[in-house]
């Protein structure tokens, strides 16, 4: 699992996973590997690796910080191509949400004041843990290409359970559907259709480790 930032001495691993892609129920060749850990005074740190080289050839790397309350409260990430490149740094507070990126050695700021409760959570399967009830969702757009790329969008928002533990999350004209687990929430897998119509994309659990915690 490559990581944005490297791992601390004083961290301690929680929980740690990996997802294969699929597309109409065949490996695509694109794996997310994840890893939940421990820090200081009740942070948690949340990294993401969504390796897309051997199918679209895109990478993606994320690094959360998780405050004491379960939300993100700083969003790192990288994203490369044979074409580009993008480095992000998203900030998030009760009310605001402040967001960087430079794409191709071009840098775009973006601020948005927020005067109602909101969810904030990324593009990754680990990444949908963070969504919630909330009617406005804060993540970023998924788009490649042009300097909209992986902006920070802020859409009404829809989730609504579909099974015992199964939700769907439904914005704009996108939805995903995710299996969490029953008993921390977490995601075990994840359904969509592919973009421009090219059949159902899924996600499915191939490990999941839950590490002992000692004192």
């Amino acid at each position: 699992m490559r990581e944005l930032i490297y791992e601390q001495a004083y961290e301690k691993p929680i929980m740690a996973g990996e997802y294969e892609y699929r597309q109409d129920g065949v490996p695509t060749g694109a794996v997310e590997f994840w890893q939940l850990t421990s820090a200081a005074d009740g942070y948690q740190f949340l990294r993401v690796d969504l390796d897309g080289r051997r199918s679209s050839g895109h990478s993606y790397l994320y690094h959360a910080v998780i405050n004491q309350t379960g939300g993100i409260e700083r969003l790192k990430y990288r994203f490369w191509s044979a074409s580009l490149r993008v480095v992000g740094d998203v900030v998030v507070d009760d009310r605001a949400v402040t967001a960087t990126r430079k794409i191709n050695n071009q840098t775009i700021e973006q601020v948005f004041d927020l005067s109602h409760d909101f969810c904030f959570w990324f593009p990754s399967v680990a990444g949908l843990y963070f969504a919630n009830e909330s009617p406005t969702a804060v993540t970023l757009n998924g788009k490649i290409g042009g300097e909209e790329t992986l902006a920070v969008q802020v859409v009404d928002f829809d989730y609504q359970p579909v099974t015992d533990n199964a939700w769907k999350l439904s914005w704009g004209d996108q939805w995903r559907i995710v299996q969490r687990n029953a008993e921390n929430g977490w995601p075990m897998g994840m359904e969509r259709v592919g973009l421009n119509g090219d059949g159902v994309l899924t996600a499915v659990e191939a490990r999941h480790t839950q590490y002992k915690q000692r004192g």
